[in-house]
């Protein structure tokens, strides 16, 4: 089985998405919300947290609610401030996963074409990107807000493939940490599939993906035992 080319997932496989909206919240606290002391301050970063569903959740949905939940230092704040707030500083905390741009670099230095494709918003998803100049990586980059269709749909899938100049879909892994969007989502294009544990539980039924790893390091050795054996799917574990 050959190999051409990899793509990713974003959040929370080549940037840590959760520990940067830790630090967004905080700053997001500070900014709009009263806290009267340590206790509640942690409370409402907790229900914060959990109402943006790991990024998943509409924002103005998400902002509509938190105004209406929480207290607010200026009673006159509205929905559309807290939108604002979130496309112009949430891209600021952008941090890296650990090893990304090692990974990247030696990927890039054995001649595979790689690729992102993540769901989101274009403006903030190009923002994340640029912040932490992983552009230049890439050969494609799919933003489900650019061309309005969103993973699991393999329609996505098929769009990178295209920019990437693939036919083969068997000849290309996709690494990411959702079981649906990602693992179901590129297997349903006919990708094979790695598995970034550790962010989100596994609850899908009759799929299992090509590899687990624990970290985008892993990928390196993974690759070299499987170019080695001639069997892509052997290193899982």
């Amino acid at each position: 089985m050959s190999i051409e080319a990899i793509i990713f997932d974003l959040d929370n496989t080549l940037i840590h998405r959760k520990q940067a909206f830790a630090a967004y919240t905080e700053r997001f606290v500070e900014r709009f919300i009263v806290a009267e002391d340590p206790a509640s301050r942690a409370a409402i970063v907790e229900h914060i947290r959990l109402a943006d569903q790991d990024g998943y959740r509409d924002k103005r949905e998400l902002y509509t609610e938190l105004h209406a939940d929480l207290k607010l230092k200026n009673p006159d704040t509205t929905v559309q401030e807290m939108l604002g707030f979130w496309y112009g500083e949430f891209h600021k905390f952008t941090v890296l996963m650990d090893g990304s741009k090692e990974v990247l670099s030696e990927l890039r230095s054995r001649g595979l074409k790689l690729g992102i494709i993540t769901n989101g918003s274009l403006r903030t998803q190009q923002a994340k990107i640029n912040r932490v100049m992983l552009k230049d990586y890439f050969d494609s980059i799919i933003v489900s807000g650019g061309v309005r269709v969103e993973k699991p749909n393999p329609r996505i899938f098929e769009l990178a493939l295209n920019e990437l100049g693939i036919t083969d879909a068997g000849n290309v892994w996709y690494v990411g940490d959702h079981p649906t969007n990602d693992i179901r989502g590129a297997q349903s294009a006919g990708l094979h599939t790695i598995w970034l544990e550790g962010f989100m539980p596994w609850q899908e039924t009759g799929i299992v993906p090509d590899c687990r790893i624990g970290s985008l390091r892993e990928i390196i050795g993974w690759l070299d035992h499987a170019s080695y054996s001639g069997n892509m799917g052997e290193g899982a574990s």
